[in-house]
């Protein structure tokens, strides 16, 4: 008699599973697989027990008895099935490896231990039925799913123990891992229910059907497994950039930028995919670890790094990268290289965001650089998923030469410790790509590394040239047309660009036409000028045009300097100094300012309070062949060398930055007087009132946020020492005077105020003056000392978490719309910013405005609408760009203070004061869902009002809705307490 033919659709099953299996472990670990039979497990399991008895760290591993029973069992079931394969084995194989790796981390050892006893519960009922329904393809499908769901954990057992740094990150990622496996577990138990229904003649209707409901909830179940994972690592992963205190829109804006210049010019960083040093650094292989490339300035590096970025990301390469530019102070500084880099690693990770999570933040560790430093390293060592192969990680660091020199030192000195992990000892391996001009000290770290010189890759950057040349001339092709130029005479005028741009002398017999060649070749900057000088200039014919392009200067300063001398000479000395005024704003601002910002500060520039309107956008238009709008609307030079000519002695505007920033404080200071001006004086619906709003629309505050941000860096970096005063800045000091007596006019406590003066003025010695930075002790004036500290003090996180304490004591819900006046009731600074956020919103929400056009209330909207609500923490990113919505606003700082988020889907509770009160709190899954949608800080109910919560009222509504309404009103009169009754209630009833 033939044996019986097992099931199809259960054979593709088990072959699924174990091929999955097959490619996730290593061929030397699964080699005696196909050999290993239940009892050679049972005996290694002996082995491992006696090992741990010598070791004195005996574990009872008599839990696994029942375990093998049901294997035993569970063997004879899938004869059929598995007859003729290699898969059986895979069942009990993996157990005696995982447990002998695992046993040298006890803890990882207790888990895998419990895991496999709870697998054992639902094996027991094949001792009875696997004759019995061995042949009936129902129960052969029921077997397969066992089979799948016993390698299923055999895999994520297998990877937690062998990827790199896996005893490190085994709890962690094993609570990670935890909520698979009851969802695996359960439909283990599911299915064990299931047979049970099988194994009655009575019952097989209903378990036809409950077959069908468990194909649904299994399928139901992963969903929501994934959408559980994925809101808990996005609770973790906000929680980790809070405490890294790390914001990557600066970041993305100058990746996006340069990623945008390379997509309008396509085709001409291609070349460099095409090296061979590239090819080599690009292949997973250990070949050149670190590879520099080097250019003068304007030779494209950074958009050829930003397009190497793209690449690899799209070939599925694990890459990192950090940019560093000029005019994003923040990103030149090395723990910002190293923030960046480690928000990258733990965003591309779960596992890692987990054990930051867990052993940094609830471990309430400060992010110095040591720490990050170390952290780096860890995650790097350990972002290996896969046993089977070797992980690599590029990282790719851009504008080192724009950092200080002790700062290149340091980045040099961390990819060279990145990148000196040998293979062997690893599962990770790490190259770097940096790109920056030639500079002292980054070469210094650099000289013994591959390299790749723009340079010399002379012919390569030529064709780019010429194509960029051609993409740009094509654009101003209505002008050749009137030329009457042809195709062979644009081509000739491209080449003339391509050689001029490569410093060498042109192919023609005019001798005068011979330009010099002491410049690097393949400027793409260079070309850019020459193509702009096109574009603004007026000729009659292409020869003409070729002749002015090699009559241009050969130097880039010289360039530059011809351009400053168009833009200044038809100027007077007052036009002179505007123009100045504006490039000083564009080189030394603290962030990249908005053009509607930019035309603000020059206006209150002057230090004039009244002035009405903001200096005229066709100022900004002269400047036009030196700055450019990026697309996140804010304004800069059209490359750093740009900054690095204006500020040098050769230049014919030279900008100093200290005259530069004496005039930025007097400007914020001014901007601020107004303020107090405009929205403190609480001025009715009348003219005023109506020209006031005239003004902030044409965007005559638009200064206001930066103003509030940073003049108090201004004032203090510019302060003079004590006794002592600096003719240039009493202008400013002057100001400052004047506002801080507004200031302390405005403040509700005026009491407090002089108490705190008279401290100040040496009245009360028994208590000194503490300052929030001791340079305050450098102004002269004691109003204006109290002032700033006040103001210093207000915007602090450990104020923010004062306030919030406060309102969580109150013990009545809060509309958050009263939250805005409570962070600093005595700083005057924060009561004009909530006037003029005030004045914002209620423009945005009118339709139309009279004496204003159309277009300019929309052009309005467009500036703020995204912006009009600012974190109050002084030095956050988010105080000067802002949120559309309050309650995102609201999330956010809740950040900064020190408070831990529950990371589990629905639960409801809000954020906690200490890591055991998170760990501690029983109301992990709420039941509540419909009442209230829960976000990490605030609830908002059905009718849209916004609540602030403690604990204690949270668990009080909870319990109401929970009992009937009659008994309400009791248990108001009872609850005034704690719930920890309610907690008794809860946990019982579990």
């Amino acid at each position: 008699m033939p044996p019986p033919a097992p099931s199809s659709v259960a054979r593709q099953t088990v072959s699924c599973a174990f091929k999955e299996l097959e490619k996730t472990i290593t061929p030397g670990d699964a080699r005696d697989f196909p050999t290993i039979t239940l009892q050679d497990v049972r005996s290694e399991v002996l082995k491992i027990e006696n090992e741990l008895a010598s070791r004195q760290s005996l574990r009872n591993l008599r839990r696994l008895a029942p375990l093998f029973q049901g294997l035993e069992h569970y063997e004879k079931a899938m004869g059929v099935l598995c007859n003729g394969t290699p898969f059986l084995p895979w069942v009990w194989a993996p157990i005696s490896l995982i447990l002998r790796i695992a046993s040298e981390h006890i803890e990882a050892f207790d888990h895998i231990i419990k895991a496999y006893s709870r697998i054992s519960e639902c094996l027991g009922r094949f001792a009875v039925l696997n004759h019995s329904f061995a042949t009936n393809h129902d129960f052969q499908q029921t077997l397969a799913v066992f089979y799948a769901d016993i390698l299923e954990f055999h895999k994520h057992a297998y990877q937690f123990v062998r990827r790199s740094g896996w005893k490190l990150f085994f709890v962690t990622s094993w609570h990670r891992f935890q909520r698979r496996f009851d969802n695996i577990f359960e439909n283990l138990q599911r299915h064990a229910s299931l047979i049970d229904k099988e194994a009655n003649a009575y019952n097989i209707a209903e378990a036809k059907q409950m077959r069908q409901e468990i194909r649904t909830w299994r399928d139901e179940c992963t969903e929501q497994l994934d959408r559980t994972e994925e809101e808990q690592g996005i609770k973790q992963y906000n929680s980790i950039v809070s405490w890294l205190r790390v914001d990557e829109s600066d970041q993305l804006n100058i990746f996006h930028t340069l990623l945008e210049e390379s997509n309008k010019h396509p085709g001409t960083c291609d070349w460099i995919l095409r090296n061979k040093k590239m090819t080599s650094m690009l292949q997973r292989k250990p070949d050149i670890p670190v590879l520099w490339i080097q250019g003068a300035a304007g030779t494209g590096k950074s958009v050829i790094s930003a397009s190497i970025v793209k690449f690899m990301e799209s070939a599925g390469c694990l890459v990192l990268s950090h940019f560093c530019n000029y005019a994003y102070p923040s990103s030149t500084k090395y723990d910002s290289i190293l923030r960046s880099l480690i928000v990258q690693l733990v965003r591309k990770d779960g596992d890692l965001a987990a054990h930051v999570y867990e052993n940094y933040i609830l471990g309430k560790k400060v992010p110095s650089i040591p720490i990050l430093e170390r952290l780096l390293q860890l995650l790097l060592s350990s972002i290996s998923k896969e046993p089977r192969q070797t992980s690599y990680v590029w990282v790719v660091i851009d504008g080192v030469d724009e950092c200080e020199p002790l700062m290149q030192s340091k980045t040099c000195n961390l990819i060279s410790q990145v990148t000196s992990r040998a293979p062997s000892s690893d599962q990770v391996v790490c190259k770097a790509l940096v790109s920056c001009r030639f500079s002292t000290t980054a070469s210094a770290n650099l000289r013994k590394c591959q390299s790749i010189s723009l340079t010399e890759e002379k012919e390569q950057m030529s064709n780019s040239i010429r194509r960029y040349a051609s993409q740009r001339l094509t654009a101003i092709y209505s002008k050749f047309q009137q030329l009457n130029l042809t195709e062979h005479d644009i081509r000739r005028i491209e080449d003339a660009i391509t050689e001029k741009s490569d410093g060498t002398a042109p192919k023609t017999s005019i001798a005068s036409h011979k330009i010099e060649t002491n410049r690097e070749i393949g400027m793409f900057l260079y070309a850019r000028l020459v193509l702009d000088y096109l574009s603004s200039n007026i000729f009659f014919n292409g020869e003409e045009i070729k002749r002015d392009v090699y009559k241009l200067p050969a130097k880039l300063s010289e360039f530059y300097s011809k351009i400053v001398t168009q833009i200044l000479v038809r100027l007077d000395s007052t036009s002179v100094e505007r123009i100045k005024c504006a490039l000083g704003w564009i080189a030394f601002s603290k962030r990249p300012l908005k053009k509607i910002e930019l035309l603000s500060a020059i206006a209150f520039s002057a230090g004039d309070t009244g002035v009405e309107l903001v200096a005229p956008q066709y100022m900004l238009d002269i400047c036009a062949t030196l700055i450019e709008e990026r697309p996140d609307s804010r304004l800069g030079f059209i490359h750093v060398s740009v900054k690095e000519f204006l500020t040098s002695s050769s230049s014919n505007l030279v900008l100093a930055e200290k005259d530069c920033l004496l005039q930025h404080g007097v400007a914020t200071v001014t901007c601020l007087l107004a303020g107090t001006e405009a929205f403190s004086n609480g001025l009715p619906h009348d003219s005023r009132y109506e020209q006031m709003l005239v003004r902030v629309i044409r965007g005559l505050h638009s200064f206001h946020v930066y103003a509030k941000e940073f003049w108090t860096d201004y004032l203090l970096s510019l302060c003079p020492p004590e006794e002592k005063s600096h003719s240039d800045a009493s202008s400013l000091f002057n100001l400052a005077i004047q506002l801080a007596t507004r200031l302390d006019q405005l403040s509700p406590r005026p009491s407090q105020s002089s108490a705190t003066l008279q401290i100040a003025q040496g009245g009360d010695q028994r208590s000194p003056m503490k300052y929030a930075d001791d340079r305050i002790r450098n102004l002269l004036d004691p109003l204006l000392q109290d002032v700033v500290n006040r103001c210093l003090k207000a915007r602090t996180s450990e104020r923010l978490e004062q306030d919030l304490q406060q309102l969580e004591a109150r013990g009545q819900p809060m509309n958050y719309t009263e939250i805005s006046s409570i962070p600093a009731p005595e700083e005057g600074v924060s009561l004009i910013l909530k006037e003029y956020q005030a004045t914002l919103k209620y423009i945005l929400s009118q339709p139309d405005y009279p004496d204003v056009t159309a277009a300019d209330l929309e052009s309005f909207k467009r500036q703020f609408r995204s912006s009009v609500y600012t974190c109050r923490v002084r030095g956050c990113p988010r105080a000067t760009d802002g949120f559309a919505v309050q309650g995102q606003c609201y999330q956010h700082e809740f950040l900064h203070v020190r408070r831990l988020i529950c990371t589990y889907q629905g639960c409801q509770y809000p954020p906690f004061i200490t890591p055991r009160a998170l760990k501690n709190h029983p109301l992990r899954e709420s039941p509540y869902e419909e009442w209230a949608t829960y976000l990490p800080v605030f609830l908002e109910l059905r009718d849209s009002t916004v609540l602030i919560l403690n604990r204690r009222q949270w668990e009080l509504k909870l319990e109401i809705r929970k009992t009937p309404k009659k008994k309400n009103q009791n248990i108001l009169k009872t609850s005034n307490g704690n719930c920890s009754s309610w907690n008794r209630k809860r946990r019982n009833a579990k």
